[in-house]
């Protein structure tokens, strides 16, 4: 045999060998990467069970007797006795335990864990190196809740980390604290920090307080700015008299589209007696999109004349439109003063949107 036929039975060999050689490596790593995950997850599993069995009983001697001194006096060497490997699933543990607590039994939860320490504990876990664990930190302080975590929560608004800066924005929406307003006014204006709507619902959290952002953020150059602004000023609405006249003159005035959708649509998250005069003035808006958003709110009114105009828009060019109409005098039925003449509309009209709403809503209801 020749050096060059011998070349071509070898040089496919060796190939093979060497796909063959890369192939078993490449299922060696997998499988201990598997291994190496199961036995983690085991691990976890063992930490979860033993940080279970030791806590649970503490809580549970709480909510049987609701003596926080006790509850004090055991949590402290329960934590100390932990090392940090257990103390996240602790952490976890005890914000599940404030959630299932009612409000006379959060405060005390709040109280008893103070004087543990384990708030204090909660502020040295938001400096720590690993960024989940300073995000696992701060989620907790919010579900505590105790107004001492505000300032050291402040500071995390600045974390290098984008999931520790929304855990921190989050906490302090749940703390509800107007501490916190000025810094998350900031951010929300500047869109910074977190995603606006992340900040917007942290600000909405806090309640009342918050109006002043949201009261400038409709004036803002920025329109996810001003309509995000316009879902903050729906979801403050009882707390601040002005929301739908602000949302009104927003729908009747802004320029962009967006702007005047997200108006339109928080106009009718808010409801009421009488429709704005705005609110019936989109509903013939140039913007199909504002259309659907006007015509879909007042359904959210309990206004006996806003039927005439509904009836007008079944004609919509537009279908989604014209449906919308259709189903919002189904929703005026359930009202006190616009149901009998939204009845007395439905039954005699022939348009197709009112027998298709009709229709949709006999099959749900």
């Amino acid at each position: 045999m020749s050096g060059a036929q011998v070349l071509l039975v070898v040089a496919p060999l060796r190939l093979t060998f060497w796909v063959l050689a890369i192939t078993t490596a490449v299922i060696v790593v997998v499988m201990a990467m598997g291994v190496s995950r199961h036995l983690q997850w085991a691990r976890d599993d063992r930490r979860r069970e033993r940080v279970r069995g030791e806590l649970e009983p503490v809580f549970a001697r709480f909510f049987a007797t609701e003596d926080r001194a006790r509850l004090a006096e055991e949590l402290r060497p329960a934590f100390m006795r932990m090392d940090a490997a257990h103390r996240p699933v602790a952490a976890v543990l005890i914000a599940d335990f404030m959630q299932e607590a009612t409000s006379a039994q959060r405060e005390q939860l709040r109280d008893a864990l103070e004087q543990a320490g384990i708030v204090e504990m909660g502020h040295r876990g938001t400096r720590r190196r690993s960024p989940w664990r300073r995000a696992l930190a701060s989620e907790v302080l919010g579900k505590i809740g105790s107004p001492r975590s505000v300032p050291v929560l402040l500071e995390r608004l600045e974390d290098r980390r984008p999931e520790v800066r929304m855990a921190a924005v989050r906490a302090l929406g749940d703390i509800r604290s107007a501490e916190a307003v000025p810094a998350l006014s900031e951010a929300f204006l500047e869109r910074r920090v977190a995603p606006t709507n992340v900040v917007n619902e942290a600000l909405r959290g806090i309640g009342g307080e918050a109006a002043p952002v949201f009261e400038q953020g409709i004036l803002s150059a920025d329109p996810i700015v001003r309509v995000s602004s316009c879902f903050g000023l729906s979801g403050i609405a009882a707390v601040h008299g002005v929301a739908v006249y602000r949302l009104a003159g927003v729908l009747a005035s802004d320029s962009d589209a967006r702007v005047r959708t997200a108006a339109a649509a928080s106009i009718g998250i808010v409801g009421g007696g009488n429709a704005p005069v705005e609110l019936v003035g989109a509903t013939v808006d140039p913007d199909v999109n504002v259309r659907r958003a006007a015509v879909k709110a007042l359904g959210s009114f309990d206004d006996p004349t806003a039927g005439g105009t509904l009836d007008e828009r079944l004609e919509d060019d537009d279908r989604e439109v014209a449906i919308r109409a259709a189903e919002a005098p189904v929703a005026l039925t359930r009202r006190s003063r616009a149901a009998e003449a939204a009845r007395a509309r439905l039954e005699s009209s022939s348009a197709w949107a009112v027998e298709y709403a009709r229709t949709v809503a006999e099959v749900g209801g």
